[in-house]
């Protein structure tokens, strides 16, 4: 029986847009292709997620490749928090599960960061709680991840459903004897939940 449901937070219940973030920030459509690219695209974010830097280490080492961008990669980091995209239906969805008496719970790969900004995010106050890859410096899709959120809010894996726009991701989740699906778009994901009965 279902009690539970786990969402990916990045183009689930947000929008994740590097390019459009660029655009937004800079106005410089040069400026903003290079640092989606160095930045958003470099290993640097993966390792932010994973908790392996700190913010000012990736600055610096993406200023090192990007020098005429140097001031755009430091905004790109330090703003980033403020600009939290709530994807399109997804609030609503959320509301209702919750009503519905489902525990929800958030598994993403992020950095710190989110701890500065999730208060913010309207689509959080329903959450029972949150495992984020930065502090456990573990990254999805390794199951140990997954675990870990099991095992620190006492949920039994065959109560719960995971929700991830990446396969690999939702694989992890498999394999952590979690039951997944691959989120494609908010009204697909209200028309998956309505079909098997958990709305």
């Amino acid at each position: 029986m279902l009690k539970n449901v786990i969402f990916d937070m990045g183009n689930v219940l947000s929008v994740y847009d590097p390019q459009k973030y660029m655009r937004k920030l800079t106005g410089n459509p040069r400026a903003a292709a290079a640092v989606a690219r160095e930045l958003f695209g470099g290993p640097e974010w993966r390792q932010l997620d994973a908790g392996a830097i700190t913010e000012d280490d990736a600055v610096a080492r993406v200023q090192a490749r990007l020098p005429e961008y140097a001031e755009e990669v430091r905004r790109a980091v330090d703003e980033w928090p403020d600009h939290f995209e709530p994807m399109p239906g997804m609030k609503e969805l959320v509301a209702r599960l919750k009503a519905k008496g489902y525990g929800l719970y958030l598994l993403s790969n992020a950095g710190l960061s989110f701890f500065s900004y999730y208060k913010k995010a309207e689509v959080f106050r329903y959450f029972d709680g949150f495992v984020i890859s930065a502090r456990e410096k573990l990254l999805k899709p390794d199951p140990v991840l997954y675990r870990r959120l099991l095992n620190r809010y006492g949920l039994k894996a065959e109560e719960c459903l995971f929700i991830d726009d990446l396969p690999e991701n939702v694989e992890g989740a498999a394999r952590a004897g979690i039951a997944g699906y691959r989120f494609t778009g908010a009204e697909e994901l209200k028309k998956y939940l309505e079909r098997s009965g958990i709305l």
